[in-house]
């Protein structure tokens, strides 16, 4: 017999626990013990039982047992929370077997965060101690929870949300279901990972996690088919922090991203392998930061990450002081792997200084190699950047052929930018052959011979020669860099463009190109060639040093009323960021008088403008007015000058229309009330906007 007390417990415990309609009720978990007492049907009306309380057990039974979608939240009195030496400031239910819900639930851990405050600041106030699954549901969610194991099989379409320090795995044909998200405390964070396995259509965005797998599990299992790790836009990113370990040899081990037995594998905007702010590495024993393997992996997309910070050293007792990391490597075999957009070795400041010891690597598979492989390209957004690493920028190794390099930035790395592994695994510059008949990676593609290279301030010519196999048509692509790489053989820094050549019967093309775009003074060239049949593409050729000079003085000045040439002039370097900035300035012109500087983007012109000459291109920006100083009035003289400093311009983004490459013509115009128009107008100077 129930005594008056319990009864009346009871009911308080029926206005806690239950909320909301019988279709969409909310049960909470009000204790920490692993207790079944109530009877019935066992459904929502049953709750709670004889003890006057809701166990976690109790509530899944519950939600299982009744019609409609149930939320399960937590309201565990901070009396019953154990565990605190492990786990401080978290209420931790460890249901015996594990917790399992078979018909669609939504478990929200934030409630318990709501009932005692923000007891642990760092995630979740509710821990489920042992495995929390999802089975066959639909339009379910897991939001809140800390440090749980949580698993999603069959079903669809669920919501895995603001959970910290989880491992959440999907497989057994869940298909379509959310792994973080978009606003605010959407993302699970934490040192948790996400693992995708015989599971498709999954969207992972929004996270801060150590890793990310994305599996098949043989032809027997569903397929892993159209996942996406990541979007277009900065809050969909995830934060992949890289995993490892260290085995007792002393060598590191581990991976950031993994796909295996997949098809249609999006991995875009991330950052991978570094710390969360994007500065310093992540984990110090990750070896890998995007790993292809296993076996037949089709159609991935690997776009716009950063990938940084995959720098393992080994230690005692049979290594130490080796480094080991790979940015990307594409192993197993399979088809379609696309890697454009990507900065590898550049930390969230775009500085160099995070790099692999390689950036990209293919790897032979005794079943055969990825076919397809396509590295950067030259429309806009597709070149790589690859910079920093201790070695290469990007090996390939002598079992692929058709591996199709263009348009990237390779610069800043330790050896070659692009290595070609000989048919004798020789490492190196491989040097051209008659006819390229030689074999070993991309069919040891020749690369161009340069025999000239000169600059203007808006244009770049390029002549040289291609002795390949014959009656075949090739792109040559050109690149310019500061300085020559240690070995000769360039990398390349900057993409300038590419032309199409064709070699004769004797294998020989030659091609004298010029392009619309400038380099600073000093620069060198280098260039690829790439097979248009199949991609193949080479290393790149031996560097040349460019001639001429990126910045023109030109146009005729109007003389002023005082006699004075106005004269424009330049110092600093062109390239931005460098310590002396680039600062255009004008002298000769009348002191104490308003002027400014005028430029255009569309090239030089020479037209009749208000007594002297229009040296630039419409349409024309003006700058800010400025005073020429000089002598104090009453004098009026030709002590007046001009300054604008372009560095500052730019960095200000004061002309969103400016960017890296861009040809400028401009000159200085200013007040001179004695002169036709009241006008002055300086010479005008042309230069490139360069990195």
């Amino acid at each position: 017999m129930i005594s008056p007390r319990r009864v009346s417990l009871t009911a308080a415990g029926l206005a806690l626990c239950l909320a909301g309609s019988a279709g969409a009720q909310t049960i909470l978990v009000n204790t920490a013990a692993d207790d079944v007492d109530f009877g019935g049907l066992q459904r929502v009306s049953d709750l709670p039982g004889p003890d006057g309380k809701i166990s976690l057990t109790e509530a899944g039974l519950a939600s299982d047992n009744t019609p409609g979608v149930q939320t399960i939240g937590f309201n565990v009195p901070q009396s019953e929370w154990t565990y605190q030496w492990l786990y401080p400031g978290r209420a931790v239910l460890n249901p015996f077997g594990g917790f399992r819900v078979f018909d669609t639930a939504i478990l929200d851990g934030t409630t318990q965060t709501a009932f005692t405050g923000d007891t642990h600041p760092n995630g979740g106030e509710v821990m489920i101690w042992s495995q929390l699954y999802l089975i066959n549901n639909v339009g379910g969610a897991v939001r809140g929870l800390a440090n749980s194991s949580i698993s999603v099989s069959g079903g669809s379409g669920n919501v895995i949300q603001g959970n910290s320090d989880c491992g959440i795995e999907i497989f057994d044909g869940a298909d379509g279901n959310w792994v973080g998200g978009t606003a605010p405390g959407q993302g699970n964070i934490g040192n948790g990972y996400v693992k995708l396995v015989s599971t498709s259509n999954n969207v992972v965005v929004g996270n801060t996690l150590q890793r990310v797998r994305v599996l098949g599990n043989g032809p027997f299992q569903p397929p892993t088919v159209n996942n996406r790790i990541g979007g277009p836009t900065l809050a969909e990113r995830n934060k992949i922090t890289g995993y490892g370990s260290m085995n007792s040899q002393g060598f590191p081990g581990g991976m950031a991203v993994e796909i295996g037995q997949a098809t249609g594998t999006v991995i875009e905007n991330n950052w991978i392998g570094l710390s969360a702010d994007g500065l310093s590495q992540g984990h110090p024993y990750c070896t890998t930061g995007v790993q292809l393997w296993i076996d037949s992996n089709y159609s991935t997309l690997i776009r716009g990450n950063r990938i940084a910070g995959i720098h393992a050293l080994s230690m005692p007792p049979h290594s130490s002081g080796s480094y080991y990391g790979t940015g990307i490597v594409i192993n197993g075999n399979g088809s379609g792997v696309t890697i454009v957009g990507n900065k590898i070795g550049l930390n969230a400041n775009d500085q160099p200084v995070l790099g692999c010891v390689v950036g990209i690597s293919t790897v032979n598979d005794f079943n055969g190699q990825v076919q397809n492989v396509v590295i950067g390209g030259t429309a806009p957004g597709e070149g790589n950047e690859i910079a920093g690493q201790d070695r290469e920028g990007i090996v390939v190794s002598n079992g692929y052929s058709g591996v199709r390099i263009s348009g990237n930035s390779i610069h800043d790395n330790g050896t070659l930018g692009i290595e070609l592994i000989d048919s004798g695994f020789l490492w190196g510059v491989s040097p051209n052959d008659p006819l390229d008949a030689d074999g070993g990676a991309n069919g040891l593609q020749n690369f161009p011979v340069l025999q000239q290279a000169s600059g203007t301030a808006s244009t770049l010519r390029a002549v040289g020669t291609l002795e390949s196999s014959p009656l075949s048509n090739f792109a040559i692509e050109v690149f310019a860099s500061p300085q020559c790489d240690a070995s000769g053989f360039g990398e390349g820094r900057m993409f300038v463009g590419s032309t199409a050549v064709s070699t004769d019967g004797i294998g020989v093309a030659a091609f004298d190109v010029t392009f619309n775009a400038s380099v600073p003074a000093g620069w060198s060239l280098t260039s690829t060639a790439r097979n248009t049949f199949d991609g193949s593409t080479s290393e790149f050729s031996a560097c040349v040093p460019i001639s001429g000079t990126a910045v023109a003085i030109y146009c005729v000045a109007k003389t002023n009323s005082q006699g004075c040439v106005p004269q424009i002039a330049s110092s600093g370097s062109l390239a931005l960021g460098d310590a002396v900035p680039f600062v255009i300035s004008a002298q000769q012109v009348l002191n104490g008088k308003v002027g400014m500087f005028l430029y255009g983007k569309s090239g030089r012109a020479a037209v009749p403008f208000q007594g002297g000459t229009l040296c630039i291109q419409s349409p024309i920006k003006r700058t800010p007015q400025q005073n020429s100083g000089g002598t104090p009035p009453p004098v009026l003289n030709c002590s007046g000058v001009y300054t604008f400093n372009f560095d500052v311009w730019f960095a200000g983004g004061f002309d969103g229309g400016l960017s890296l490459g861009t040809a400028v013509n401009g000159q200085f115009w200013s007040r001179d009330g004695a002169s036709s128009f009241g006008a002055g107008l300086t010479d005008a100077i042309e230069f490139a906007v360069t990195p």
